[in-house]
C-alpha cells in the first residue's frame, strides 16, 4: 500500500491482537499500538449494534489527537444464532468446537476508524461477514487442541491461521476477516478519508 498518503497522519491500532498487527504491517503501514481495556460482553444472540458499540469504544479509548487515524476492530463468531466469544476455560472451548464441528458459522468483524477532517472528528464503521464451513472434528482432535493456548484469545475458540485451516472445509468471504481484520474493507475505508 502506498504510504505517502499517510505522511501527516499517525496511525494507531487500538488492539492488542498479534494477528491484527501482522496484517496491518503487511500493508506497509507504520503504526503505533494501543491496547484498550474494553469489556467484550455480548448478548447470547447476535446483535450488530453491540459489535459496533464495542469497536467504537475501542477507538474512543485512545487519547486522540488531530494528527491520528485510529483503527479499531472487534470480531465475533456466530453459530446457530449464538455468539461465541473467547472461551473462558477448556470446558467452554470444547463446547464451542463441538458446536462448530460439521457446521457453517459466520465471522463478523466491525472496523471502526476515528480521524479528524476539516476540523471535525469523524467515526466511520463497517461490518464484514465471512461464512466458514467446518468439517466434522473428532473428540480426540478437540481434546488435543484445547490443551494448547491457541483457543483462549480468539472468538469461537479457534484461529484459522494456527490450525492451518485443518478444521475448515471452505470459506465464503474474506479470509483475513476470519483472522480478525478485513483488510480489503480497511483499504477501502482509508482510501475514502
Amino acid at each position: 500500500m502506498d504510504n505517502t498518503a499517510w505522511h501527516r497522519k499517525q496511525i494507531v491500532l487500538a488492539s492488542g491482537s498479534p494477528r491484527r498487527k501482522i496484517l496491518l504491517k503487511s500493508l506497509g503501514l507504520s503504526f503505533k499500538v494501543f491496547t484498550p481495556k474494553i469489556s467484550e460482553q455480548f448478548s447470547a444472540k447476535f446483535r450488530k449494534k453491540e459489535l459496533l458499540q464495542t469497536a467504537l469504544a475501542k477507538a474512543d479509548a485512545v487519547l486522540f489527537t488531530p494528527e491520528q487515524i485510529i483503527i479499531a476492530c472487534d470480531t465475533i463468531v456466530v453459530c446457530r444464532s449464538k455468539v461465541l466469544g473467547k472461551p473462558r476455560n477448556p470446558r467452554q472451548a470444547r463446547a464451542f468446537l463441538q458446536m462448530l464441528s460439521g457446521r457453517k458459522h459466520t465471522v463478523y468483524s466491525c472496523l471502526a476508524l476515528k480521524y479528524q477532517k476539516r476540523g471535525q472528528i469523524l467515526r466511520k464503521t463497517r461490518v464484514a461477514a465471512t461464512d466458514v464451513y467446518f468439517r466434522k472434528i473428532s473428540a480426540a482432535e478437540i481434546a488435543a487442541y484445547i490443551k494448547t493456548p491457541t483457543p483462549y484469545d480468539k472468538a469461537g475458540g479457534y484461529g484459522i491461521q494456527e490450525t492451518r485451516g485443518l478444521f475448515v472445509q471452505k470459506i465464503k468471504g474474506c479470509y483475513y476477516n476470519v483472522m480478525g481484520l478485513p483488510v480489503t474493507d480497511l483499504i477501502d475505508m482509508l482510501g475514502q478519508i
